[in-house]
């Protein structure tokens, strides 16, 4: 059931893209639209995206903390909708893998979100790899058994307030591993239940020594079922002023889109642009 306000045959809105800002970005636009053609194919044939093709989706809250990052912090309030999904492997596969967290931001209280966007959203996306220099690594370092016990990284920095950050989100007091191995969805949902799924999102200026430092803490408070087919997450949707920037932010702009196109019903022809449950009440994360 659909909550806003649209004719249910208007569009999604257009999320706001951040154009390139410099070498790297130009650099990323051209890498994505050499891969866009395969990527493409890859999602037609899989019948849904290359990479997170299955997730669990979550209604909950972001709530900002008191941070020295302070105008970040501000940002970062209202409800959430969370995506988790294995990044490479369908049908149960629990090793050699990269899990992915994807955050959809929205401010001010109301309904949970469904998987349509509106003006004003913010897009985040998290994921068990530390740098672009780790990628292919990644695999080999990620405990794909465990969503809960896990901290992502957005890999690549943001600006917000005329300054740069790069993000992570890390676990808040997570539950005890059961003595009995569980597969990762039911670890999760157990942990949503126990209102013991908290992370911390957490900032610095990129390519420094700094400390990372808190300013959010999202909590998954019910499992939702969505359309999981028209749930698209875009790296360039950035309501909340936090924008993407650098070299694989800038790559997503055009794998994305070509991921959609090719996952799309009707397959339209791949068009890449130039540059230029009841309410849960769960305690308060200390």
């Amino acid at each position: 059931m659909h909550t806003d306000h649209r004719p249910p045959d208007e569009p999604e809105p257009a999320a706001p893209r951040a154009p390139p800002h410099g070498v790297r970005e130009q650099l990323g636009e051209w890498i994505g639209r050499l891969w866009a053609p395969a990527i493409a194919q890859i999602s037609r044939a899989r019948h849904a995206r290359m990479f997170h093709p299955d997730g669990l989706t979550f209604a909950g809250r972001v709530s900002p903390v008191d941070s020295e990052h302070a105008e970040l912090a501000r940002a970062l309030d209202g409800r959430v909708l969370v995506r988790c999904a294995a990044a490479l492997w369908r049908g149960g596969v629990e090793h050699l893998d990269v899990l992915g967290f994807a955050l959809r931001v929205r401010r001010g209280d109301g309904p949970a979100l469904d998987e349509r966007a509106e003006p004003g959203d913010q897009d985040l996306l998290f994921a068990t790899i530390r740098s672009p220099f780790t990628m292919l690594l990644s695999p080999l370092f990620t405990d794909a058994s465990d969503f809960v016990d896990q901290r992502y990284w957005a890999v690549c920095p943001f600006a917000h307030g005329g300054r740069r950050y790069e993000l992570r989100i890390s676990p808040v007091a997570p539950p005890p591993r059961p003595a009995l191995k569980q597969p990762r969805a039911a670890r999760l949902l157990a942990a949503v239940h126990a209102h013991r799924a908290m992370w911390r999102i957490e900032a610095r200026e990129p390519w420094t020594l700094q400390r990372w430092r808190a300013v959010a803490h999202v909590v998954l408070e019910r499992p939702v079922t969505i359309e999981q087919a028209a749930l698209a997450f875009e790296p360039f949707r950035n309501g909340l002023g936090i924008v993407p920037v650098g070299l694989v932010h800038a790559i997503r702009r055009t794998a994305y889109a070509a991921s959609r196109a090719g996952r799309a019903d009707d397959h339209p022809p791949l068009v890449v642009d130039a540059p230029a449950e009841p309410d849960a009440h769960p305690a308060s994360p200390r």
